[in-house]
């Protein structure tokens, strides 16, 4: 009797502890559940997100999978096992798919582009270069989700040129390149990819308008150029030799670059700050993204992006630079840049 008793009393103990330590289990789940809330609140605050009830559940549920996910780089990255931090930047309640379907549109081309091409000759060049200290790079653009980023990357090598001329303040449109780039001679297709060296093409023919009688708004028209007034022309292109380092090196020492990367996946999506080292395909075929190489150090490329100023070190990314022909993710692959003479025509 007595030991059937004691029985009972260790199973209830059991059963007691067992409901108080699923009950705690519970609390904390929940403690997390809401401080993760709050700060995916706060997070929609800052970048301006706005969805229906069922929607919001359905961010809510990708932005905690992409929260654990940094956490588990940054103990990584504190490790010293990586080079570079993510965030929960103005991407951080998308999924990788929706990313690459929405942004990730550039088309790398393996025909003929130009009759200029630029080799390494061995040229004796600086150790590190940084055009945005001289003013020579334009603003951080933000393209939203329109796949423009030909576009962008285009104008921004426009921008470097024209402004190694003396126009230090002007700003060029990408909105043109994305509505008249297109159709008959180009192949290039507005907010579905395009390429770089059509939109250089582009402007040596035809000119291009400055943003302000142009202005960009994420979406492709009808091609307006005839309305505007002040339109820059400029002189043509040059193709740097693809899988050539060395080229590469002596270019970006002159001259801002357009090139194609393969941005795909999560780590260059939620890139924070730091330099950008990741195992990814670089044949050109996997080329997505088009971005402007500005500069470069040592161990790394300077590149400027279009995705505004929330995104990487104020909207440029440091991409190491490796001892591979085809670079960090294709980054040799692809690169072109425009000429503008100083004597060229403006149209008025």
């Amino acid at each position: 009797m007595q030991k059937g008793l004691l029985t009972i009393l260790a199973l209830a103990l059991l059963a007691g502890t067992t409901l108080l330590n699923n009950s705690q289990s519970i609390e904390s789940t929940s403690f997390l559940e809401d401080k993760l809330m709050k700060e995916y609140q706060m997070w929609q605050q800052e970048h301006g997100k706005r969805y229906s009830t069922f929607e919001n559940t359905h961010r809510f549920g990708i932005f905690k999978q992409n929260y654990a996910y940094v956490q588990e780089h940054q103990k990584r990255f504190e490790a010293g096992l990586e080079t570079y931090e993510l965030g929960m930047n103005i991407f951080a309640d998308i999924s990788v798919e929706e990313f690459e379907a929405k942004y990730l549109n550039f088309r790398a081309s393996n025909k003929y582009q130009s009759d200029q091409i630029f080799r390494g000759e061995g040229r004796q060049i600086p150790d590190s270069v940084d055009l945005r200290n001289d003013g020579l790079v334009g603003p951080v653009q933000n393209q939203g989700s329109c796949g423009s980023c030909w576009a962008f990357s285009a104008v921004g090598a426009l921008e470097t040129a024209l402004r190694q001329s003396g126009a230090t303040t002007v700003e060029l449109s990408e909105q043109e390149l994305v509505d008249c780039v297109k159709g008959g001679e180009y192949e290039s297709d507005g907010c579905n990819g395009g390429f770089m060296f059509e939109s250089f093409d582009y402007a040596s023919k035809y000119g291009i308008a400055i943003k302000s009688e142009y202005t960009y708004v994420a979406v492709a028209q009808e091609c307006q150029s005839k309305k505007t007034k002040t339109r820059y022309q400029f002189n043509g292109f040059v193709e740097v030799e693809s899988l050539n380092s060395q080229a590469y090196l002596e270019a970006a020492s002159q001259h801002a670059l357009s090139v194609g990367v393969n941005a795909r996946g999560i780590n260059f999506q939620l890139y924070r700050k730091g330099i950008f080292s990741s195992v990814c395909d670089g044949k050109v075929e996997s080329l997505n993204h088009a971005i402007v190489n500005v500069g470069y150090a040592s161990d790394y490329y300077l590149l400027k992006n279009s995705w505004g100023l929330s995104w990487g070190e104020a909207g440029f990314i440091r991409f190491a630079r490796i001892a591979d022909k085809v670079g960090q993710c294709g980054v040799h692959q692809d690169v072109t840049y425009p000429i503008y003479k100083k004597n060229s025509a403006v149209i008025q």
